[in-house]
């Protein structure tokens, strides 16, 4: 078996990099193509791919914090583990270019369609992460409750629904079906009960000798 340590702090480099990358979609002009009386002009027209910048690193960010929260139950790894985490990594740093295209081709359904199969291929390697790693407690802690498996699950699943709709939604009004994808970070944030199993994880971690009040005088008798 592997440990988990190495391999949640390359992930965490791999999509600080991928966070990064979003922000080269931004140009910032010469003064020699954009005059200064043409500036406000060039603002307003960029307002779209600063729109896709903040959604994607939202989104990107709200992936990053699901992938936490499985390494945190997670006590060991495999071959296979890894190899599941690389796929994540693959549609994590491929989100900076289906958001260039969303600001290339903002009147475009097919850009918001590629936009949201590339959010459904990010959540369904994470899924198949998770789900891998929770099944019958292979590399996570026997201890972990099986509502907080579920809790995450869904937490996880639910993101391929979301992203269905925004490409149903962009046939009927494009600006709708984008604002939809902004979903994704409320849902994550509304599953308390996988919350609930990291605290409780965190205080199975306490060493016995500092919860034993002869031996840790602050430790409530």
């Amino acid at each position: 078996m592997l440990k988990p340590d190495r391999l949640c702090a390359f992930t965490d480099g791999v999509v600080a990099i991928a966070i990064t990358l979003l922000v080269l979609g931004l140009e910032v002009p010469s003064v020699h193509k954009v005059p200064p009386q043409e500036l406000q002009a060039y603002l307003i027209d960029s307002f779209h791919p600063f729109v896709g910048f903040i959604s994607s690193f939202v989104l990107i960010g709200t992936y990053w914090l699901q992938h936490y929260a499985i390494f945190h139950f997670v006590t060991h790894a495999n071959r296979v583990f890894v190899a599941l985490n690389g796929l994540f990594l693959l549609c994590i740093t491929f989100i900076p270019f289906p958001t260039g295209l969303l600001a290339a081709y903002r009147h475009d359904e097919l850009a918001t369609i590629f936009y949201a199969c590339t959010n459904i291929a990010c959540s369904l390697s994470l899924l198949s992460l998770w789900m891998y790693a929770a099944h019958r407690h292979r590399l996570i802690d026997s201890e972990v409750a099986p509502d907080v498996i579920r809790s995450i699950t869904r937490r996880i699943a639910i993101t391929p629904a979301i992203s269905l709709a925004a490409i149903a939604m962009s046939f009927v009004n494009i600006t709708a079906g984008r604002a939809i994808f902004l979903a994704i970070p409320i849902v994550y944030l509304s599953h308390r009960a996988a919350d609930a199993g990291w605290m409780v994880a965190n205080n199975s971690h306490i060493a016995p000798e500092l919860s034993d009040p002869e031996e840790n005088p602050r430790a409530p008798s």
